[in-house]
């Protein structure tokens, strides 16, 4: 089923799977199905053991490059295998549960050729079956400071300029956070945008590997925070960073005093941050203003009422204020 042309396709779609025989067949077809069609697919079996080959070895089409590997390795080094044969300038990222909306690869390339600069392009996507839209950052800079905080780039959905894939490789030691990781390392490279219309239908199911490593993913994101904040030099001495640790993690069962000592770190942040000149100080501040506020409740929420009223009261004025609304308004 290999491609044996000698001409270079304009896009390489990278798809690795593994057990992947309940929705491959979908998502196979939604790529084929694009009204750009300039590309090679690559599909690099990570040692299915379910009838996923025998799925894909149902396409006919030579566009399709199949490669199945004996041994499962993982999702990080089964897309370097698959990046390292590519022979497109650009890599298009999918998954083997999610669905490519026609016009993706289309939309995708009309915003390359705008922006010189860029180095990835997401897109928002639909939220499982549903035709509710996931919220993500358009611009460079929002998602540089989103990403402090959270995966703001929806892995599948995203279109990556090869060369620069190809010197900043999947990192195999933060599965199933592989792709936090990469955007962190990538976003100080080039430019990053999210076109603000769903062209993916994305998948969120109990046998994903999003929700079966959710606990660890979290873990491997407490890592990858640190070197966010280390390399905007916000200060992360031993102490701070076990605050930073609980915050990215999740991690409610601190003490009141250890969450007043994190509240204080990140006001010490947002001066940091001004003195510096790194982001706009009002967007910075009021995007660090959300993420603790959803903190702060989730952490008394999380609690129960003998253990909420003494760190309530090592909070100041603010965050007391908040809680009390939410607590009114619920």
């Amino acid at each position: 089923m290999e491609d044996i042309s000698t001409s270079s396709p304009i896009i390489s779609v990278v798809m690795p799977t593994f057990n992947g025989e309940k929705f491959i067949a979908e998502a196979i077809e939604s790529i084929l199905n694009q009204t750009f069609n300039d590309f090679e697919f690559i599909i690099v079996d990570d040692g299915s053991t379910d009838n996923t080959e025998k799925i894909i070895q149902s396409f006919s089409d030579k566009r399709i490059v199949y490669i199945k590997k004996i041994q499962n390795s993982g999702i990080s080094d089964t897309l370097n295998k698959g990046i390292s044969i590519a022979k497109g300038k650009y890599i298009a990222r999918m998954d083997d549960d999610d669905i490519s909306l026609p016009n993706r690869f289309e939309r995708q390339l009309e915003i390359f050729k705008i922006y010189s600069d860029l180095i990835v392009c997401g897109s928002l996507s639909y939220i499982k079956n549903s035709n509710k839209v996931n919220n993500l950052p358009q611009h460079h800079e929002d998602i540089k400071l989103n990403l402090l905080f959270n995966n703001c780039m929806l892995h599948p959905s995203v279109m990556i300029l090869k060369e620069v894939l190809l010197k900043t490789k999947y990192d195999l030691n933060f599965v199933p956070s592989e792709d936090y990781d990469l955007w962190c390392r990538l976003i100080w490279k080039g430019k990053f945008y999210n076109i603000q219309e769903p062209l993916l239908k994305y998948r969120d199911h109990e046998n994903s590997q999003t929700t079966k490593r959710r606990k660890e993913q979290l873990l491997k994101n407490v890592n990858i925070g640190l070197f966010m904040y280390e390399k905007l030099k916000l200060s992360t001495s031993k102490e701070s960073a076990k605050y930073i640790e609980a915050f990215c993690a999740h991690d409610y069962s601190i003490n009141g005093y250890k969450l007043k000592k994190l509240l204080l770190w990140f006001e010490s942040v947002k001066v940091s941050n001004k003195e510096n000149d790194i982001f706009d100080s009002l967007k910075f501040n009021k995007i660090v203003n959300i993420v603790l506020k959803r903190f702060v409740i989730s952490y008394f929420m999380e609690r129960k009422l003998k253990n909420k009223l003494f760190p309530f009261f090592l909070l100041n004025f603010k965050y007391k204020l908040i809680l009390i609304n939410y607590y009114v308004n619920k």
